[in-house]
């Protein structure tokens, strides 16, 4: 018995198809916004200082991080002072700094984890800096910023 042939593209291989290209214009999409970030610097300004400007903060209060720094946790500041020393360094994590940050009551020194993205600032013993900070989960200030 001879088989009929079939009429043509079904319903199902038209979705399949649009589908496949919607997924491929939104990857091409994604990948072109990666690469032109990373090629453009991603809108951020030089020497490593970007997401924030340092005049959007509020000033870190250093007596209610030295109380409770938890309860500033996920939380973003802006923090003046001089560097104290290097801790430690790791090439994955960055720096850990020694931070004599100083505001209205006074100076305390203040850890700072620098991440690996501002290898290319160099941080000395004695610099002044302001620094955008974020308040890690566990109390730690991570820097987001860093102006000289």
């Amino acid at each position: 018995m001879a088989r009929r042939a079939s009429s043509g593209i079904n319903i199902g291989q038209i979705a399949g198809i649009a589908a496949a290209i919607i997924g491929f214009v939104v990857i091409a999409a994604l990948l072109f916004k990666l690469i032109a970030g990373g090629l453009l610097g991603g809108g951020g300004s030089e020497k490593g200082s970007s997401k924030r400007a340092v005049g959007n903060a509020a000033a870190l209060s250093l007596e209610t991080y030295r109380n409770n720094g938890n309860s500033l946790r996920g939380n973003v500041y802006r923090v003046e002072g001089r560097v104290e020393e290097t801790l430690r360094w790791t090439p994955d994590r960055g720096r850990l700094i020694s931070f004599e940050a100083s505001d209205d009551s006074g100076k305390m020194p203040v850890p700072v984890l620098v991440p690996e993205d501002f290898s290319n600032i160099n941080i000395e013993r004695g610099s002044e800096l302001t620094m955008i900070v974020r308040v890690d989960r566990d109390g730690t200030l991570v820097t987001e910023s860093i102006s000289e």
